[in-house]
């Protein structure tokens, strides 16, 4: 994915980070003290009182939990994401008995808080299709296009085969899918090492990013029609078949095609109405709308609503120009921020609560998470092929493909909440495994695009 759309993933300055870490240490300690409280929060507010604050109160902690964890990584260099993640691990082994303690055992269940978390999904697609820029795709050439194929085709194969002889038991919908977790790039560390080493520039920067772009494109269109073909399995339909998957790819194609087409038509006359109103914000209001309302229209024609999230980003902002109105000063991205700022890590903490760190102690996962691993490292490098130019550095190209961070969470938590034949199409120790490998992949990219560009081409 591109840089400039995953700023808030991103490492930051190192010593901007220690003060910001500083200034939230006391409001951290306050909200320890009070969950640490021997008298449960639930006993507090009484019987008689709304369910409504813990709720409230679960939100402002995991908040504040996953703000602080990621200022934490990105003084050590690594993207928030892990850092949110990372805590939301914690939350859901170590500290678990503390949360029980406290009466906030729900959190990990709450249907209040997996709205908020799902809408946390939700505006980062939408953003992310924000920061797209269509002509930027066709100006990276051929290169880019064949590495984003590449790099999307080979570790689906390589995840689904992994799947299939690790988990023989499993229907084949079950090894299709994780395959699909492992096909897309989250290129935000790699645009930032790219920076700091002075290669933004560069030929191989240039093919990440559009290349990851393309992956985006191609992730998504997999996850919907894998999706869309385990809810046709679950609902007693034939199972998968050729008919099927050109259905669903046709559906897929057609609605993005279709929303993004309108959006060169749309676009100018939406602002227009957003400007006449003198509301300042208000296109805020209009691009949430338009997001929820397409994620709604791809979940009716049998689509993941994320696929809809996205192209209603790039439908409003086909070029990544950065559309506002006259009265706005900010940038429709930049009016978004402090929304993603509270709802995003919402939904990666609450990813890490469902990893079971006893499944990753069971060596039959322990040795799927490490061959999902080699799987998404080797398809990802193998993507390095598609490079036509002469002189351009192969395994600094693959290496920047390699970080799933962001990407690879929402693909495993979308097939945790499908089911098939009664049971979850991605299991808890499933799941253990595939954030595993989201962990192991994101933290080597820096390191191994840092050694690649020390090699000669």
């Amino acid at each position: 994915m591109t840089g400039k759309s995953r700023k808030k993933f991103m490492v930051g300055n190192g010593a901007a980070t220690g003060k910001r870490i500083r200034s939230f240490s006391p409001v951290l300690l306050a909200f320890l003290f009070f969950l640490g409280a021997p008298v449960p929060a639930l006993a507090v507010v009484g019987a008689d009182h709304s369910a409504f604050g813990p709720i409230l109160f679960s939100l402002g902690m995991l908040v504040i939990l996953a703000k602080f964890a990621g200022l934490l990584t990105e003084g050590l260099g690594q993207p928030s994401v892990l850092g949110e993640l990372l805590v939301g691990i914690l939350l859901g082994n170590a500290a678990s008995s503390l949360l029980a303690k406290a009466g906030f055992e729900f959190i990990r269940s709450d249907p209040t808080l997996q709205i908020l978390a799902e809408m946390g999904v939700l505006i980062l697609l939408f953003d992310v299709g924000l920061e797209v820029d269509l002509r930027a795709m066709l100006r990276v050439g051929p290169s880019a296009i064949l590495v984003g194929l590449i790099g999307v085709a080979a570790p689906f194969i390589f995840g689904w085969a992994v799947a299939a002889w690790l988990l023989p038991e499993s229907p084949t919908l079950v090894h299709v899918f994780t395959g699909a977790t492992l096909s897309a790039t989250s290129v935000g560390i790699t645009a930032r090492v790219l920076k700091d080493l002075g290669k933004m520039q560069s030929h191989e920067a240039q093919i990440i990013v559009g290349a990851a772009v393309i992956d985006d494109i191609l992730g998504l269109v997999a996850l919907a029609i894998v999706s869309a073909a385990v809810r046709a399995a679950a609902s007693g339909g034939a199972g998968v078949s050729v008919v099927l998957i050109l259905g669903i790819l046709v559906r897929a194609i057609l609605f993005l095609g279709v929303t993004i087409g309108l959006g060169r038509y749309l676009t100018a006359p939406i602002v227009r109405l957003a400007s006449w109103t003198g509301e300042r914000g208000i296109l805020l209001v209009f691009g949430l709308a338009l997001c929820f309302t397409l994620a709604f229209a791809a979940e009716l024609v049998g689509l993941a609503g994320i696929i809809g999230a996205f192209a209603a980003g790039v439908m409003l902002d086909p070029y990544g120009e950065g559309v506002r109105t006259p009265e706005d000063q900010a940038t429709l991205s930049e009016l978004m921020h402090p929304l993603a700022t509270l709802f995003v890590p919402l939904f990666f903490v609450l990813i890490g609560m469902k990893v079971a760190l006893g499944n990753i102690g069971d060596p039959a996962i322990l040795l799927l998470g490490t061959m999902l691993v080699v799987a998404a490292l080797g398809g990802k490098l193998l993507a390095a092929l598609g490079v036509l130019q002469q002189g351009v550095n192969r395994l600094a190209v693959g290496m920047g493909m390699v970080p799933r961070g962001e990407v690879g969470l929402v693909f495993a938590g979308i097939g945790s909440t499908l089911s098939l034949k009664g049971e979850a199409v991605i299991s808890p120790g499933e799941f253990s495994a595939i954030v595993l490998m989201v962990l192991v992949t994101t933290l080597l990219a820096p390191v191994g695009l840092r050694w690649a560009f020390r090699r000669p081409s």
